[in-house]
Parts: structure tokens; sequence; C-alpha cells
């Protein structure tokens, strides 16, 4: 009776990560909340003249997207039928929740359907990397993760080490953040010979790729790994500090400013983040964690590894490690891995401690519970971003119609670090208009004849014809 009942709860969780999985992105999606460089290819989908098999080719032929040809084909597909409906473009964040059947899928056949579960709720609301959650380009860090997890289930389960392969070259053709995780891949494979095979499909398929076919196919093709940076000392210490901050310091920022925010949320919205969290207690504090022990403890020290070879991306690229703006962007495969770490570190202690299944279900309930709040003020916050643009843009068309400016080159200024700063309704500094990029999206929806009239960040542009600077809600010329 007992077992049916953890079973029954078990199942109502499932549920309740799927609706709200779903209600995050249908908030998103019928706010058709857009920012930073989703701006730009929702732009581009409206001013398509060329065939399909036309358009996908130039759109892979692009600095970001020829080294991520399975990622950008599927992103060119969306941003292409988009010219058709707005709304397409917005399908991407979809895979966001497609990554969290995978993980859930992969997690439940390795460790158990309850910690499948537990792993990804948790996953699902963390803070880190939130823009693989709300931004529709981020759509190849989602798939990057589908292909990396399904290629962890067939070397780890299967034992299939071609299918392995494939899968893990496709999670790195989608988003490289999962390269320097082929070494769990061969932690994992536990014959010599059958190591050095994955390491020559996988390591041969992705260096002829980007050595040869890449360059040989795309006009503009750009080599994404900058290995030379692992020099550049300056670079290696700013990483590091960056690094340290992220774990040590802006989590706990991050949740506590979403705790500041719990008032602005709707009732319902606390209210479903508290049955959670009361559900997630339910299902383990009946749970046998004793009997998982050992295989906990091993995928805490094996997420550690993962986190550290995940972090190690930086240090031979031009990102940075934040949990801020539009930049906390190439954090996908450390959310995943922080948050197996999380959880394996909890029940680990937790023993260590004699700390009983109450205590540990409480644990759980209660960082489900901060998680979900605060996610869900990082939702707001990315729906407040599109709506800030759109109002500082609106303002500006106002004025340039008040003005009778029909044509020349306008410069928008505003303070963007003191309203992320000061503003509570950013939560983890939000993307707000920044690139010259932008501009054309939110001048053509609010009004702005783009092609008579461009629109620059006055920050990034030093010929301005016209200065007009945004503060308090108000536009008011200063050139």
């Amino acid at each position: 009776m007992e077992k049916q009942l953890n079973n029954t709860y078990l199942v109502f969780l499932n549920i309740l990560i799927v609706v709200y999985n779903l209600y995050i992105w249908f908030s998103v999606f019928t706010e058709k909340a857009i920012v930073a460089d989703d701006l730009k290819e929702a732009y581009n989908a409206r001013h398509i003249s060329e065939p399909y098999f036309s358009y996908i080719y130039s759109y892979l032929d692009s600095s970001n997207m020829a080294a991520r040809p399975v990622s950008g084909f599927i992103t060119g597909t969306l941003v292409f039928l988009s010219k058709y409906n707005d709304s397409i473009y917005l399908l991407g964040i979809l895979f966001f929740p497609l990554s969290l059947f995978a993980v859930y899928w992969v997690t439940q056949k390795i460790l158990s359907k309850e910690l499948a579960s537990l792993i990804t709720l948790l996953y699902s609301c963390s803070v880190i990397g939130t823009s693989i959650q709300f931004s529709p380009i981020m759509l190849n860090s989602n798939l990057a993760t589908i292909f990396f997890s399904l290629s962890i289930y067939s070397v780890y389960t299967r034992k299939n080490i071609l299918i392995s392969a494939l899968f893990f070259i496709l999670s790195i053709l989608s988003y490289e953040i999962f390269l320097p995780l082929i070494l769990l891949n061969l932690f994992l494979i536990k014959d010599n010979k059958k190591r050095f095979v994955f390491l020559l499909l996988t390591v041969g398929s992705v260096v002829i790729f980007r050595k040869v076919i890449q360059p040989a196919i795309f006009v503009h093709s750009y080599q994404r790994d900058e290995v030379g940076k692992i020099l550049e000392l300056k670079r290696v210490i700013q990483v590091t500090i960056l690094t340290v901050k992220l774990f040590f310091k802006d989590i706990f920022v991050g949740i506590h400013k979403g705790l500041l925010n719990l008032k602005n949320l709707h009732i319902l919205e606390i209210l479903l983040a508290l049955i959670m969290s009361s559900v997630v207690y339910k299902v383990f504090s009946g749970y046998d964690f004793k009997n998982k022990l050992k295989h906990i403890k091993n995928v805490g020290w094996i997420s550690l590894v993962s986190i550290i070879l995940a972090i190690s991306v930086f240090y031979v690229s031009a990102y940075i490690p934040t949990l801020f703006g539009f930049d906390n962007r190439s954090l996908g495969a450390i959310r995943l891995f922080y948050t197996l770490f999380i959880i394996s570190g909890v029940i680990y202690c937790a023993f260590k401690l004699n700390l009983g299944n109450k205590t540990i279900s409480a644990t759980f309930a209660g960082i489900a519970f901060l998680l979900l709040t605060t996610n869900i003020s990082v939702k707001n916050a990315w729906i407040y971003a599109s709506r800030f643009n759109y109002k500082m843009f609106h303002e500006l068309s106002k004025t340039l119609k008040a003005e009778n400016i029909t044509s020349g080159v306008v410069c928008l200024r505003y303070d963007m670090f003191t309203e992320l700063k000061t503003n509570p309704h950013f939560i983890l500094r939000e993307p707000i208009f920044y690139n010259n990029w932008e501009c054309r999206m939110l001048s053509e929806i609010n009004g702005i004849d783009v092609k008579k009239v461009w629109v620059f960040n006055a920050d990034r542009q030093t010929k301005c014809e016209m200065v007009f600077l945004y503060k308090n809600g108000k536009i008011v010329r200063e050139k």
C-alpha cells in the first residue's frame, strides 16, 4: 500500500514537472518575449526572399552556425518558417522541455525513477544558464544536451560505442559545450580497444568537419575554438576568478533576489511551487537512499570532475563563465552536472551526519521551492526585459514622429548598467537592448522606418546625427 502511494506521488510529481515547464514556455510564448540575438533572427525572418534550401545554406554559412550545422539547420528552419508567422520562432524554446525528457529518460535508466524526477525538476529550474530556457536561438544548447544524454545512455546502458559516438558527434555539431566531456564517455567504456575506436570516431569526425569540410563548403567558416587563449595569463586568471565567483557568490545572489521578488509572484505561482516541493518531500520521505549511497557517491565525483571539464571550455574560447545576462548561454553542461553534484552531495553529507530520510526530503523540498520561485521570477524578468525594450523604442518612435524626423542616424542612450543593477524587476541582469543588431526589429515593430531611420545604441556607435536619452520612461533629445 505504501509503495503504491509513493508511486502515485511520483507520477503526480512528474505531471507537475511537465505542467510547470509548459507553463513557463507558454508564458514566454504568449508574451512573445524575445531579446538579444533572437531579435536579429526575428527581424531576418520577416525579410527572407530566398527559397528554403538556398536560405538554409546561407544561414549555415555564417560565423555562428558554420561550426554548428546540426542545430543551425533546425534554427534556420524555424527562422524560415517564421516568415509566415512570427510565433513559430518561439517554438525553439520547446527544445528545453525536450531536453528534460532526455535527461529524465537517461537518468532513470542509470539511477532510479525517483532520483530522475528530482534531477529533472532541479535542472529545469536551475539559476545556471537561464538563457537556454528562455531563448529560442539557444535550442542549440538543449539539442546538445539531448544528444549528449543519449550518448551516455548508449555507452553506459546499451554498451554500443558506435551509436554513442554518433550521438556525441551530433552533440558537438549542435553546440560544443560537451566536448571536454568526451572523457566521461571514455571513462564509462571499460575496454581499451573500444575507447580507442570511440576516440577515433568522435574526435576524428569533429576534426575532419571543422578543419576540412567546414572551410571547404562555407565561405564564412569560423573556428570557434581559440586554444591560444590558454596561454593568456590575464584571461586565465579572469576566467578562474569568474568561475569561483559564479559558484560561491552569484548563485546565492540570484536566489536571494528571487526571494526578494517573491512578493511579485502570482498567488497561483507560489501555490504551484509549494505543491511541487511538498510532493518532493512525500516522494523521498520513504525512499531508500542507503541502498543507492555507493552509486550516488560515484555520481557525485563524476559530476564534480564533469563540472571542471565543462569549465575548461572557457579557457579556450572567448566566452566567460557568468550567471548574468545572455552571456550565461554557455553554461548548459555546468547546469546539468551541478544539479547532479548538489543532489548527490546532499544525500552523501546527510548520511555522513546520520540525518534521516525526513531531513533529506525536507532539504530537497526546500531547495525545490527556492529554485522554482526564483525560476518563475527569472521568467518574469525575461518578459519584463522584452517589454522594457519595446517601451523604450515605442517612446523613441513617438518622439521621432513628434519632431518630424523621417531619416538619419539616430543614437539611443540609456544607462543600461544602472538599470540592471537598481531595477528590482531584473533577477540575473536579463538581457536588455545593447547590441546594434537588436535595433532593426525593435524599430520596425514600433513603426520606425528602418530603411530611412537607422537607430543605434549610443554606446556602440561613434557617428551619430541625433542622440536621444531614455530615462525614467521618457525620451529626451540630447543632440
